[in-house]
């Protein structure tokens, strides 16, 4: 967390061409919506003049952090709740260990490891905060089997508790804690039928209450999501075929990535779709050979259960066909399918996933859990247990921070939008250039923190209609797009001043032109072409902002008039 030391409140962890923007605004949103009395599922601040309906994808990151946000701001909400979720994985992780290992040492480097996993530093150099809430998880875990070994009515609150908050603070991770429950429910079945542990009978009751109260708590949350995703002006939407299309031509899981040490990237998203996104799988030497050592247990009951959950993990973080080496694996002119093709073709939440990749989350849970076991086997051969595990650990974060895929130190973003955008009142706002990256996008939300008027776009979506249907923003997006360099003598007039007033009558006021995103000769011709249609009322750090609904004024007087 250093690089945002210096300035908490307007550093934000993770790079400017990803999702930093989309979640600085959402946590800033949220808290909004909470202050006015307001349930946070609809917005009129995006895809203007509509809106839509809308769940910030990290609600629960941004309510566990409203104080911080009352009194520093959104950035060192959003910040705040990185460092929660980066300490919550090694408390957690440490948690589960100690029970699973039956040693603090072991626990605490379980810790360790599962806390310096690279998929979590790649994520937060992607700004995708609500992936970094996987602390959850392994203490889900461990209050269920603690449920499962001894059960009573306080441990079936505090799992079906926890359960609830796993799946409401993530998703994916609620569907993670599902699985390990059910390798956790077969392996109490296993023990039940060979007289060892509780009966079924003596179960039945704690595990129906922890199981009403996962819903009780899970489902309103879950309908009001699923009910903005469903909606007709919803914001985000992921039906099975969009899913579909993301895991296999963009989110793909390379098994090279997975043991390929230093910056290796496959797919290479930069490389093919000219995105700042990354995808990190790579699980470390420093964590593979210690719990292969754990894995010598696997004669044992509780090891063997966690290579089992390590082998299903793994399957199921490579997707729907194998691949490896940059490209699909085929086998008789076909591609190689694999388990997960099954559940996403006939299991519904399943068919919701578009990241298997995240599946690595609960792959290195599984062999941070075998890690803490390898303590055993380094006390029962007599090394000097506290050296080993120091060991381990400093080579798991030095491999991490300096050997992996996951960028290190995390880059940061600078949110200190102009304060001439706050004098941006009474209209929507247009921000230029349109064709830059849409994730690249996601910046522009954080100007709209400063000026807080609506603005066209949406989050994480192609160019709104509403730009190629009206004539006076299409020609714009002609003028970004055209290979020209020069304004054309020749336009459509007419149609261009029709286009205008529309937006005008609409309610569009004010188009800021973000200069350093333009190449030169760009700029030129749509500056030229803003000058003459629109009125230029300033121009300094960075901006050139236009007012749309007034008459054209020399740009000296208009700016001393702002």
């Amino acid at each position: 967390m250093w690089p945002v030391v210096a300035d908490p409140a307007h550093l934000a962890l993770g790079h400017a061409g990803n999702d930093v923007g989309n979640h600085v605004w959402g946590y800033a949103w949220v808290a909004a919506k909470v202050q006015a009395g307001q349930l946070p599922d609809h917005t009129a601040l995006l895809s203007w003049p509509e809106g839509g309906s809308l769940w910030f994808i990290d609600t629960f990151g941004a309510l566990v952090t409203l104080p911080i946000n009352a009194l520093w701001g959104p950035v060192a909400a959003y910040n705040a709740g990185y460092w929660f979720n980066f300490w919550l994985a090694g408390v957690g992780a440490c948690v589960l260990g100690t029970r699973v290992a039956g040693t603090r040492l072991g626990g605490w480097l379980a810790g360790v490891c599962f806390m310096a996993t690279p998929q979590l530093l790649g994520q937060a150099y992607n700004g995708i905060s609500e992936t970094l809430a996987v602390g959850w998880l392994p203490l889900s875990i461990a209050a269920v089997d603690a449920l499962l070994e001894a059960p009573s009515v306080r441990r079936a609150v505090l799992a079906g508790t926890l359960l609830a908050v796993t799946a409401v603070a993530n998703w994916y991770y609620g569907l993670f804690a599902a699985i390990f429950c059910i390798g956790l429910g077969v392996r109490f079945l296993a023990r039940s039928r060979s007289g060892h542990g509780p009966s079924v009978r003596v179960l039945a009751g704690p595990l129906l209450l922890a199981s009403v109260l996962t819903l009780v708590l899970a489902a309103p949350p879950f309908s009001v999501f699923a009910a903005t995703m469903a909606a007709d002006d919803a914001l985000v939407t992921r039906d099975a075929a969009f899913n579909w299309k993301t895991l296999i031509l963009h989110n793909m899981t390379d098994v090279e990535a997975l043991l390929h040490p230093g910056r290796f990237y496959s797919p290479d998203l930069k490389l093919v779709f000219g995105e700042d996104l990354i995808v990190v799988v790579y699980l470390g030497f420093a964590l593979l050979v210690p719990a292969a050592m754990g894995a010598w247990y696997a004669s044992r009951g509780q090891a063997r259960f966690w290579v089992v959950m390590s082998g299903v993990f793994l399957l199921f973080s490579l997707g729907p066909f194998l691949y490896a080496g940059g490209d699909y694996v085929q086998v008789a002119g076909g591609w190689v399918p694999l388990p997960f093709l099954a559940l996403f073709k006939w299991f519904p939440m399943f068919s919701r996933i578009s990241h298997a990749y995240r599946f690595v989350i609960g792959l290195s849970l599984a062999l941070s859990m075998l890690v803490a076991m390898s303590v055993r086997v380094a006390r029962q051969r007599g090394w000097d247990v506290p050296v080993f595990v120091v060991s381990v650990a400093v080579f798991r974060l030095l491999e991490t921070t300096l050997a992996s895929s996951a960028p290190f130190p995390i880059v940061t973003t600078l949110v200190a939008p102009p304060a001439v955008l706050a004098r941006l009142e009474g209209g929507a706002v247009l921000d230029l250039p349109v064709g830059v990256p849409i994730l690249a996008r996601s910046r522009f939300l954080l100007t709209q923190l400063v000026h807080g008027q609506p603005v066209p776009f949406g989050l994480n979506e192609p160019t709104p209609a509403l730009l190629y249907r009206n004539h006076y923003t299409g020609y714009l997006l002609e003028l970004e797009r055209s290979a020209v360099s020069v304004l054309p003598d020749a336009r459509p007039y007419l149609d261009i001043e029709l286009g205008r007033a529309a937006l005008i009558e609409a309610g569009m006021r004010w188009i800021v032109v973000h200069q350093d995103d333009y190449p030169a000769a760009v700029r030129k011709k749509v500056e030229e072409f803003l000058d003459l249609t629109a009125t230029p009322v300033h121009e300094g750090e960075g901006l050139r902002i236009y007012r749309l609904d007034e008459a054209v004024l020399p740009i000296g007087v208009a700016t001393e008039n702002l």
